[in-house]
């Protein structure tokens, strides 16, 4: 009897199939309603919590996963090595003239590279200007960007190229208190600790005092000790180093050379001092074991001292001024040829250079004969994502703007945002919104008659982030590339460019 009433009892507590069903019913309208009404930049608890759920468009996309094939991505494109056993400068020569005549350009790079419908020829005439100048002087290209240009990465295979190309030595300008510059290949830079830095990418209290780099350097004289100028204030003018002895040792910024990098770009001949300053002042060069000392006349708006230097192993300017000059960088070149100058600025999106004053920016582009600017950004703005990037293309636009302000006759190459990957339910996945950032830059770029470099889709596209991981070509944070990849990335640029030859 026991047993029979607790079977009925367990009978009538067991669920049955139409109340699952029903349940399960209940449950999804719930989910699909949250899934609806939850907003897409989540609920902001605090500083460290923003509670998120997955969205309607993330619920509906469950299309197969674009799967990249970088043999035939990279195809065709042959980077160059490490040229540093090449001892003299007939002999890069003599190399680079067999290869450019066994090896033509193959024309296709090309594609990736769209011109402005005003300036169709814009790169044709780069290069006409670049051969018809670089035998009688040096000039200029500048490459700005994010964190992908840090270590002289990109930059600096690209300025390999160019200088086997219309010949050309040297780093080209270096920056004080790069947080990278122990990577460099070619040069390492040290400053003094009274070294102060202000940037376009940061808050700075010299605004419009800015130089080619996106940065000016300070001298913290609180504490420095003066040198005695000279009466005559002749910029050419030698003191006896027993006069000042030991003033010099406080201040000073210096450059040493490294074993790794092109062999073009450990090559120099010339340093070129970056300054500005209202009253002269006095310099100490220490050029391996010869040391002199210079008077530096004042120059407000911008000055570029120069030296012919012995091009050994260790450089170093020290300074011991009453008022700090404001420095621009230090410039190490060759007699002629091409200089491409490294401008890595980290979580940079690119907008500061509306902060660079018109005339100053101008004094210093003729100056230092700047042909081309080559603008590098995007990375860090992938991460915000957003359905319409308008506003962006209206700030960078802005940019681009300042710097034709600033040089009418430079020609512009936007280059655009490298993919992205990010981790989506156990797969490296591109983010979405690369293309409209892509388009963001091209439409600003071409609207005001520059350039545009597809590196997305040079790369490969979609998803193609993964497997220049997978071929170590960039780092696992599936962003940055490796040195390695950096070549290829210079490689496929350079080409582009080339094509038009």
């Amino acid at each position: 009897m026991l047993n029979l009433t607790n079977k009925n009892q367990a009978k009538g507590k067991a669920l049955q199939p139409w109340k699952v069903f029903l349940s399960l019913i209940f449950l999804n309208i719930i989910l699909g309603l949250i899934v609806y009404f939850f907003p897409k930049e989540g609920i902001y608890v605090n500083d460290d919590l923003t509670l998120n759920f997955v969205s309607v468009d993330e619920l509906l996309d469950q299309k197969e996963k674009v799967e990249v094939d970088l043999k035939m991505v990279l195809e065709g494109v042959e980077t160059i090595q490490d040229d540093s056993t090449i001892q003299t400068i007939t002999a890069i020569d003599t190399l680079n003239k067999a290869k450019e005549q066994k090896k033509p350009s193959p024309k296709r790079f090309s594609k990736w590279l769209s011109l402005p419908t005003d300036k169709p020829d814009i790169i044709v005439n780069l290069l006409r200007k670049i051969k018809a100048e670089s035998n009688k002087k040096v000039v200029r290209i500048l490459h700005y960007g994010d964190s992908q240009l840090e270590g002289d990465r990109i930059t600096n295979y690209l300025r390999n190229r160019f200088q086997k190309k219309f010949g050309g030595y040297g780093p080209g300008i270096l920056l004080p208190l790069e947080p990278t510059a122990s990577s460099r290949g070619n040069f390492r830079v040290d400053q003094s600790d009274d070294f102060i830095k202000h940037s376009i990418y940061s808050k700075s209290a010299l605004k419009n005092t800015f130089g080619l780099g996106g940065a000016s350097f300070t001298i913290n004289t609180s504490t420095q000790i003066i040198a005695p100028v000279d009466s005559l204030g002749d910029s050419s003018s030698t003191i006896a180093l027993v006069e000042s002895k030991n003033l010099f040792d406080k201040s000073f910024l210096s450059v040493s050379k490294m074993y790794m990098g092109y062999s073009r770009s450990r090559k120099y001949s010339k340093a070129k001092l970056l300054f500005s300053n209202d009253t002269s002042f006095q310099v100490k060069i220490i050029d391996n074991d010869s040391s002199y000392m210079h008077t530096i006349l004042k120059s407000p708006l911008f000055g570029v001292k120069e030296w012919s230097v012995g091009g050994g192993k260790n450089l170093q300017i020290s300074f011991a001024p009453k008022k700090s000059p404001t420095i621009y960088g230090l410039a190490l070149d060759g007699e002629t040829g091409v200089a491409v100058d490294n401008f890595p600025m980290r979580g940079s999106s690119g907008l500061g250079f509306t902060k660079m004053g018109r005339n100053r920016y101008s004094a210093q582009l003729s100056m230092m004969n700047v042909v081309a600017v080559i603008l590098q950004f995007g990375v860090n703005i992938i991460p915000d994502v957003r359905d319409n990037y308008d506003y962006y293309e209206k700030w960078f636009s802005r940019q681009l703007q300042r710097i034709q302000q600033a040089g009418p006759e430079i020609a512009i190459i936007v280059v655009g945002p490298s993919d992205m990957g990010k981790n989506k339910e156990g797969d490296i996945v591109s983010y979405e919104n690369i293309p409209l950032i892509r388009d963001a830059m091209k439409n600003a770029a071409l609207k005001n008659g520059c350039c545009f470099w597809d590196l997305y889709e040079a790369m490969g596209g979609e998803n193609s982030m993964s497997a220049w991981v997978s071929d170590d070509l960039a780092q696992k944070d599936y962003t940055h590339f490796t040195y390695k990849g950096a070549r290829f990335v210079g490689e496929m640029l350079y080409n582009s460019i080339m094509d038009y030859e």
